[in-house]
C-alpha cells in the first residue's frame, strides 16, 4: 500500500509540473483563439485524477 501511495503522489507531483508549463505556453502570433485554451490542460488533468482515483478505488484497493 505504501508503494502504491508512493507512486501516486510521484506521479501528481510530475502531472502537475507538466499541466503548469503546458498551459504557460505563449498563445500563437496572429491572435485570437480561446483566451481559456491553456486552461483545459489543467481541468484535463483534474478529471483525469479524480477517474484515476476511482478506478483505483473500485478495482485495486484492498478490501479490509
Amino acid at each position: 500500500m505504501k508503494g502504491m501511495r508512493t507512486f501516486f503522489q510521484t506521479f501528481l507531483v510530475f502531472l502537475c509540473t507538466v499541466v503548469v508549463a503546458v498551459a504557460n505556453e505563449p498563445k500563437p502570433a496572429e491572435g485570437g483563439g480561446d483566451p481559456y485554451a491553456a486552461m483545459y490542460g489543467v481541468w484535463y488533468a483534474l478529471i483525469g485524477i479524480i477517474l484515476a482515483w476511482g478506478v483505483y478505488d473500485s478495482f485495486f484497493r484492498p478490501t479490509d
